[in-house]
This record gives C-alpha cells, sequence and structure tokens, in this order.
C-alpha cells in the first residue's frame, strides 16, 4: 500500500463527491462512458462508494456495479452504505488495481473515477481493465482537470464578504495556510495530472492499447447549497461538509513539518465550528464547480 498517498478522508470524499452526482447529469455521462442498461460494470477504485450507485441507477433493469479499492476503510464504508440503502446491485471487493481478484472478461464494462490518476504506473491498471472486459466491452477513465483544488477543503468556494461570524477573517487565514501547505505536500504526486503525466495524456493512454471507437469528451458539474432546488438538503450537505473539515484538521495533526503549530490548528478548529453553526443559519452563496475528462473507448472483439 506505501505507493497510494491517500489525502482526503472517508468523510472528505463522501461529501466532495454525492454531491456532484445529481440524477439529471447521468444520462450524458453513462453515454460518454458508452454504458448501457443491463451491463455488469466495474469500478476501479470506488472510494467509499459514491459513484456506483450512481451509475447502477443507470444500468437497470438487469446491471450492477462492483466497486474495487485497496483500502478496507473505503470498502466497508461503501458495504455499511450499501446495506444502509438497501442496495442489491451494487456490490464492493477489496483488491489491488494491478492484480484485479476477476478472470478474464468478467465485465461487461471497467470504469475508474479519478483512482487511475494517483497511481504511479496507470498503464498497468488499465491493461488490467482491459483483461478483465469482455471483447467489444467498454473501458473508460474520469479524470479531474480543474487544477488546483483546495484539497482539504474542497467544494468550499467562499465569498468571504457573506461571512460575518466572530473570527472569520482569522479563520480564512488559516485556512489558506492549511491550503497552500497541503497543496505542496498532501496531493498526490500521481500521474495524470501531474508535470509527470498531464491530463490531456489521458487519451494517450487509452490509445495506446489499440481499443476500438477511442472517444474524449468533458463533463462538468455544478452544485450551489443555497439554490433553491436543495433547500431539503441543505443542512444536511453543511454538516457534511463541516465533518469533513473537522475530520481532515484532525488527521493533520502531528503531521511532520504542518505549517501550523497546535495553538493554531486548535484555533481553527474552533473557528471552524463556530462558522459552521453561522452557515445553518445563514445563506453563504457559495458553491463548487467542475471539469472532468472522459476517455473512453472499446476493447476489440
Amino acid at each position: 500500500m506505501s505507493e497510494f498517498r491517500w489525502v482526503q478522508s472517508i468523510e472528505s470524499l463522501e461529501a466532495s463527491r454525492r454531491w456532484r452526482f445529481r440524477p439529471e447529469w447521468r444520462t450524458q455521462l453513462m453515454a460518454y462512458m458508452q454504458l448501457t442498461p443491463g451491463m455488469r460494470v466495474l469500478e476501479v477504485g470506488c472510494g467509499p462508494g459514491t459513484f456506483a450507485p450512481y451509475l447502477a441507477q443507470g444500468l437497470t433493469p438487469g446491471g450492477s456495479v462492483t466497486g474495487l479499492d485497496l483500502d478496507p476503510r473505503f470498502v466497508q464504508r461503501a458495504q455499511e452504505n450499501a446495506a444502509r440503502e438497501g442496495l442489491q446491485d451494487v456490490e464492493y471487493v477489496v483488491g489491488s488495481a494491478y492484480e484485479l481478484p476477476f478472470a478474464d472478461g468478467s465485465f461487461d464494462a471497467v470504469t475508474s473515477y479519478t483512482g487511475i490518476g494517483v497511481l504511479t504506473d496507470p498503464q498497468k491498471a488499465v491493461a488490467e481493465m482491459i483483461r478483465v472486459c469482455r471483447p467489444g466491452g467498454s473501458i473508460s477513465v474520469i479524470e479531474a482537470v480543474t487544477g488546483r483544488t483546495g484539497i482539504v477543503f474542497d467544494g468550499v468556494n467562499v465569498l468571504p464578504e457573506f461571512e460575518s461570524y466572530p473570527g472569520a477573517a482569522r479563520y480564512r487565514e488559516l485556512r489558506e495556510s492549511v491550503e497552500t501547505w497541503a497543496a505542496e505536500h498532501l496531493v498526490p504526486r500521481g500521474t495524470i495530472g501531474s508535470e509527470k503525466f498531464p491530463a490531456p495524456a489521458l487519451l494517450a493512454l487509452l490509445g495506446s492499447f489499440g481499443l476500438e471507437g477511442l472517444q474524449l469528451n468533458a463533463w462538468g458539474y455544478c452544485h450551489a447549497p443555497d439554490d433553491a432546488r436543495y433547500a431539503q438538503e441543505r443542512q444536511a450537505l453543511r454538516t457534511a461538509q463541516y465533518e469533513a473539515e473537522r475530520q481532515a484538521l484532525e488527521e493533520l495533526r502531528g503531521r511532520e513539518n504542518f505549517v501550523l503549530t497546535s495553538t493554531e490548528l486548535e484555533e481553527l478548529q474552533s473557528l471552524s465550528l463556530a462558522r459552521h453553526r453561522w452557515i445553518l443559519e445563514n445563506p453563504l452563496y457559495d458553491w463548487e464547480a467542475g471539469i472532468s475528462l472522459v476517455a473512453a473507448a472499446r476493447k476489440p472483439s
């Protein structure tokens, strides 16, 4: 596991991803991924299981999704979520992208959403994806091209002038210090999206395997918690954002060369709670948006 450097906590991943998968966007994304109802799909690098159920809802009737991740914590959370929600067409397993625990041709389609880009050997992972896909099946890789995302505080693009709780300016100062440090020390130095393997090379990654019908599309999303369409979800989202931030800050405690002192970290945690309480009562008008490249092709028959 040493090559995998998990940056976001489980809570952070759930909070930042769940809200970007809206039902009205699913049809277009699945078309880009070359997925159709009834397919058996494998997701490589499923994390805590936010993308697999989203796909599964578009694969009915008869379709299913298997999510795979190297981190047992992610798989356990995904399994718990699936059991709680009563999902019958989604399952999760622990495994390596480099040695997928499936026979040749086991799936109609194999995909990875922001999973391949953090690996040091994406070619090996894609080769495995192709192996377990049936002849004529779909292979797709989705990677974000949004640049620096503020990984610790993902999805909180604040308009500072709207924040008026005591200590708001100090919160922004400390948060910016953490974001700058995290971008330098915690963002995975993998391949796709880095200087070693820029995002535009995603198409070449699939093209190097001789796949058929190669396509590249851009898929975007935008979410604003104060959008009237999400009024019923607003408090749950705000609480999830706070919990993700709280957990992320706690995991930074004791990190070597961390930018904040223990006193400053405790101050930031206290201000984060004050901010959360203020946000529950006041609109913040923040929003999250992003663009991903979707490269997809078919395994030769």
